[in-house]
C-alpha cells in the first residue's frame, strides 16, 4: 500500500522517512548560515539583543502609567496587537535558535522567511501606538502623566526601531541549500 501524500500546513511530513530501527530520519533540504562578515552564533546574539529588548520594551510600556493606557482604545488596541506581535517575533527567533545549522527548510520557511514580516507588523503596532498616544495627548494632555507618557513614547520608538531594524538584519543574511 502506499504512502498518503500530505498536502498544505504539515506537507513537510513527506520529508521524514522511516529506517530499519523504527527512527524517523529527516530527508528534505537544508539552509546553512552563509554570511561571510559574521558568525551564525554572533548574527543570533544581535537578533536577539533585538527582538529581545523590543519584548522587553512592550512588556515595560504596558507596566508604566502613561496618559491613555487605562481607558483609550486607540492606543491600547495597537499596543496589545504590538505586544503580541513582539511575543511571536521572538517565538519565530527561538525556533530559528533551536534548528542549528544547517536548518531544515520547514523551519527555514517558518523562521527566516517570516521573521521580516513580524518585524514589520511588530513596528507598525508600534507606530499605530506612537499616533494613538501623540494624539490622545493632544486632545487631553497628559493628566498628570508627564514623566509616564514621556517614557511610554520613548519605549515605543525603541520597540519600532528594534523591529524595523531585525527585520532589515534577517532579510540581508544569506542562507544556502
Amino acid at each position: 500500500m502506499g504512502e498518503k501524500k500530505r498536502r498544505g500546513r504539515r506537507d513537510y511530513l513527506n520529508d521524514f522517512r522511516q529506517n530499519a530501527a523504527g527512527e524517523y530520519l529527516y530527508t528534505g533540504e537544508h539552509y546553512a548560515f552563509a554570511e561571510q562578515g559574521k558568525s551564525r552564533r554572533r548574527f543570533l546574539t544581535e537578533l536577539w539583543l533585538l527582538c529581545g529588548g523590543a519584548l522587553i520594551a512592550a512588556v515595560a510600556a504596558g507596566c508604566i502609567p502613561a496618559a491613555g493606557m487605562d481607558s483609550c482604545f486607540y492606543v491600547l488596541i495597537p499596543y496589545v496587537v504590538g505586544l503580541v506581535a513582539a511575543v511571536s517575533l521572538c517565538w519565530s527567533l527561538g525556533r530559528l535558535t533551536a534548528g542549528g545549522d544547517p536548518l531544515r527548510a520547514y523551519v527555514y520557511q517558518e523562521t527566516v522567511e517570516k521573521l521580516p514580516g513580524r518585524g514589520a507588523l511588530t513596528a507598525a503596532a508600534a507606530g499605530l501606538t506612537l499616533i494613538g498616544a501623540v494624539i490622545r495627548l493632544i486632545l487631553f494632555g497628559f493628566e498628570g502623566e508627564i514623566w509616564g507618557s514621556i517614557l511610554f513614547l520613548a519605549l515605543e520608538a525603541i520597540i519600532l526601531a528594534a523591529s524595523l531594524l531585525a527585520g532589515q538584519w534577517v532579510r540581508r543574511q544569506k542562507w544556502t541549500k
